[in-house]
C-alpha cells in the first residue's frame, strides 16, 4: 500500500473542502481501500450563513458519490451542533435518523450525506477517512482476528465490535469516545466493517489509512504469501449462455455475466463452504448476496439449489413486513475453477465480479489461516433487507425496456446499423457493433457500446466475436443483421462478375453466417429476437440494382425460412424494409443525383417521393427494427414491415 499524495497537485487545494476532496480521491482510486460506495470521509469547517452568523458545520461525503471521482460536488454540509445533538438520544430509528440528517443540510436540495455522518461527527479531529479495507476486513473475519491486529498494531489501534451501520453504530461510538482519548490512537477498527482514521490534518489523516492498511497487506504477506490464481480455463460459450439464462428465469428478468477471477478448481469444495460463513464486509450481501451458487457443467441443479436454500435464508426471518428480493445469484463458482457475476444491468454485473475477485483474495488467506468467521445469517440478513435498502429498491425507477438485454448489430458503423445500435442501447441494452469499417472503434466505445472491427464474409471471424461477445456479457438475445453494400448504374447486360459475386456475399451470405453462429447461443436468450435489414427493393425492384435487389429477396426468404425454423425455439425472426433512407453510406451523393435523374426528379425531390412526402431517417428504421424486439410485438415473427413512408409500388 502506497501513499498517492502528491504535494504540487495538494498545493492546488485553497480551501477545507478542496483539500477534503483532494483527499478522498487518493483513498477512492485504490479499490483495495475502497469499491463501489464503501467507505465515506469528511471534514469539520466553518460557514458563515446569510445573516452574517459564523456557525460549526462538517462535510460529509453525499451518498451515490464516487470517492475516486469526487469534488467539492460530492459533498453535503451540515449544521454540525445539530447533528451532535442527535447523538445524544438514545433511540432513534434508522429512517428517522436520516430525515433528521437530511434536516440538518445548509441546502436543502442537496444530496443525503452518508448514513455514518454522525459518526463523522462525533470524532474529535477536523478530517476523518472511512475505508472498507481489503486486509483489514480479511483479518477481521477470520477467527481470533483482534488477538492477529494486537499482533500487528499494539495498542494503537481502537477495536469495536460489530455493529450494524446507522443509528446503532453511532451510539456505539459516542459510548466509546466517552471514555476514550482518541488521540492516543492511530485509528479506530470496526470489526467485520472497516477502518477509520483521523487527523487536524489531511495528509496526517490519509497517510495514517495508508500505514494502517500497509501493514496489515504485509503481515497477511509475510505469513501466508501473495494471493494466486489459476489461468481460466476453455469455457463452452454455449453453457455460459445457458447458464446466464437460467439466472434469468430466476430474476424474473434478463441479467449480464461478467468474468470473475479464476481459482484452483481443487479449492472449488473448500471456498464453498469458506463462503456460506459470511461476507467480506457486510454491505457486500447487498451485491452480491450472502453466498454465490455452487455450479458443476450442469449449471441447472446448482441454481435450483441456490434458490432453495436462499429462499429458506429470506423465511427464517420470520417478517411478513418483508418482500423477499428474487433467488437470483449475483455471483457463481463453477466446478472448474471460473468464477461469473450476474447482474440486471452491466454496472451491477461489473459491481458483482469486482466484489466477487476481492472476496477470492479474501478467501485466499482464509483458506491459509484455516478458517473464516464473518457476519452470521441474522446480521447479513438485517442488511440486505434493511429498511433504508428497502427504501432505496423502492425509489428505483423502472428499467428500460432492454436492460439486462444484449444485441449485436452488423454493419454498425453508420446509417440504419449505426442508428439501430443507438436506439437499443437508449432502450438499455448492451450493443456489440461488428463492421469491416475500423471507425466503428472510435464510434462505438464506451461501456457496453462497443464496436468490433471484421469482416463479416469471414465465418471463423464471426463466430470468435460472438463467443467473445458471449463469454464477456453472458448470452445474446438480439440480433440486428444488416451489413450491406450498394452498386449503381450496371444493368444485367453490363453487370460485373465481381460486383454480383460482392453484393451477394456482403447482402446475403454474410447474414447467413451471422445468424447460423448466432442460433446456438439465440436459443438460450431472454425473448430472443433476429431482425434482418431488408429493402423496399424486395416488393419494388428498380433497374440497374439486380444484385441488389436479389440479395435483398434472398435475405427476405431467408428470413422467413428462419422464422420457421427458429419459433418452436421462440426465437422471433422479422424484416424491415426500408426505402429512401439517405442518410446511410450507401447513398453516396453521385448515387443519388444519378437515381434522382433516372425519375426525371431534383434531389430534394426524390428523397420525398413517397405518398406522406417524408424523409425517411435512419432513426425511423431504427424504432421499427426496436419494435420487435422490445416487447413492442411480442407474438410476431416472419414478418416484414415497410419503413417508406408510403411507395405506391410496394402498396
Amino acid at each position: 500500500m502506497q501513499s498517492r499524495w502528491n504535494d504540487k497537485d495538494a498545493a492546488k487545494a485553497k480551501t477545507d473542502l478542496d483539500m477534503r476532496a483532494y483527499t478522498s480521491r487518493l483513498i477512492g482510486q485504490d479499490t483495495a481501500l475502497v469499491l463501489h460506495g464503501g467507505g465515506n470521509t469528511s471534514v469539520k469547517s466553518t460557514h458563515t450563513d446569510r445573516f452574517g452568523d459564523v456557525m460549526d458545520i462538517i462535510w460529509v461525503k453525499a451518498s451515490g458519490f464516487d470517492l475516486a471521482a469526487m469534488g467539492p460536488e460530492g459533498f453535503t454540509a451540515l449544521d454540525l451542533p445539530r447533528v451532535l445533538k442527535l447523538a445524544g438520544l438514545e433511540a432513534l430509528s434508522d429512517p428517522d435518523m436520516v430525515n433528521e440528517v437530511l434536516c440538518a443540510r445548509l441546502d436543502a436540495t442537496a444530496a443525503a450525506a452518508s448514513i455514518e455522518a454522525i459518526v463523522h461527527a462525533l470524532i474529535p479531529f477536523k478530517y476523518v477517512d472511512h475505508s472498507h479495507a481489503d486486509a483489514i476486513l480479511t483479518i477481521s473475519n477470520t477467527p481470533g482476528g483482534n488477538d492477529k491486529f494486537l499482533e500487528i498494531y499494539g495498542d494503537r489501534v481502537l477495536m469495536l465490535p460489530y455493529i450494524k451501520p446507522g443509528f446503532d453504530l453511532a451510539i456505539q461510538f459516542r459510548d466509546a469516545l466517552a471514555k476514550t482519548d482518541l488521540s492516543k490512537y492511530d485509528a479506530v477498527i470496526s470489526e467485520n466493517h472497516g477502518v477509520f482514521t483521523f487527523d487536524e490534518d489531511a495528509q496526517k489523516s490519509y497517510e495514517k489509512m495508508i500505514a494502517v492498511v500497509d501493514e496489515a497487506e504485509a503481515w497477511l504477506r509475510q505469513k501466508y504469501g501473495t494471493a494466486t490464481w489459476a489461468e481460466p480455463g476453455a469455457n463452452d460459450p454455449v453453457a455460459v449462455a445457458a447458464t446466464r439464462k437460467g439466472v434469468s428465469d430466476l430474476a424474473g428478468a434478463p441479467v449480464i455475466s461478467r468474468k470473475a477471477k479464476s481459482i484452483d478448481p481443487l479449492k472449488f469444495a473448500r471456498f464453498g463452504a469458506l463462503l456460506r460463513k459470511g461476507t467480506l464486509t457486510p454491505e457486500h450481501v447487498i451485491h452480491n448476496k450472502p453466498y454465490p451458487a455452487l455450479l458443476g457443467a450442469d449449471a441447472t441443479d446448482g441454481l435450483e439449489a441456490f434458490a432453495q436454500e436462499y429462499t429458506g435464508y429470506f423465511q427464517r426471518a420470520d417478517d411478513a413486513n418483508l418482500t423477499m428480493l428474487a433467488p437470483f445469484p449475483h455471483w457463481a463458482i463453477f466446478d472448474d475453477g471460473r468464477c461469473r457475476s450476474y447482474g440486471p444491468n452491466l454496472k451491477r454485473a461489473s459491481i458483482s465480479a469486482d466484489v466477487a475477485d476481492t472476496t477470492l483474495e479474501a478467501m485466499f488467506y482464509a483458506d491459509q489461516i484455516g478458517d473464516w468467521q464473518g457476519l452470521g445469517e441474522q446480521d447479513l440478513r438485517d442488511l440486505e433487507y434493511w429498511e433504508l435498502e428497502q427504501a432505496k429498491l423502492k425509489r428505483q425507477k423502472p428499467a428500460s425496456e432492454l436492460t439486462g438485454k444484449i444485441a449485436v448489430v452488423s454493419g454498425a458503423a453508420a446509417g440504419i446499423g449505426q442508428a439501430c445500435a443507438q436506439v437499443l442501447f437508449e432502450k438499455g441494452a448492451v450493443v456489440i457493433g461488428l463492421d469491416i469499417d475500423p471507425s466503428i472503434a472510435q464510434t462505438m466505445s464506451k461501456p457496453g457500446f462497443e464496436g468490433v472491427v471484421l469482416d463479416l464474409t469471414d465465418e471463423a471471424a464471426v463466430a470468435d466475436a460472438l463467443a467473445n461477445i458471449v463469454d464477456t456479457y453472458g448470452g445474446l438475445d438480439i440480433v440486428v443483421s444488416n451489413a450491406g453494400i450498394f452498386r449503381t448504374g450496371a444493368k444485367i447486360e453490363t453487370l460485373a462478375d465481381e460486383d454480383w459475386d460482392a453484393i451477394l456475399a456482403v447482402n446475403l451470405s454474410s447474414h447467413r453466417k451471422l445468424i447460423k453462429r448466432a442460433v446456438p447461443y439465440l436459443r438460450h436468450g431472454v425473448n430472443p429476437g433476429i431482425v434482418v435489414i431488408g429493402s423496399r427493393n424486395v416488393t419494388a425492384p428498380g433497374a440497374g440494382a439486380a444484385a441488389y435487389s436479389v440479395s435483398k429477396a434472398g435475405l427476405t426468404q431467408l428470413m422467413r425460412v428462419a422464422a420457421l425454423e427458429l419459433a418452436p425455439e421462440g426465437v422471433t425472426v422479422n424484416a424491415v424494409h426500408p426505402d429512401a433512407v439517405f442518410d446511410t453510406n450507401l447513398w453516396t451523393p453521385e448515387a443519388l443525383a444519378t437515381s434522382a435523374a433516372r425519375y426525371g426528379l431534383t434531389v430534394e425531390e426524390y428523397k420525398t417521393r413517397n405518398l406522406l412526402k417524408a424523409e425517411i431517417k435512419s432513426r425511423d428504421v431504427a424504432m421499427a427494427v426496436a419494435a420487435f424486439v422490445d416487447g413492442t410485438l411480442p407474438a410476431t415473427t416472419g414478418a416484414q414491415l415497410p419503413v417508406d413512408g408510403g411507395n405506391d409500388r410496394v402498396i
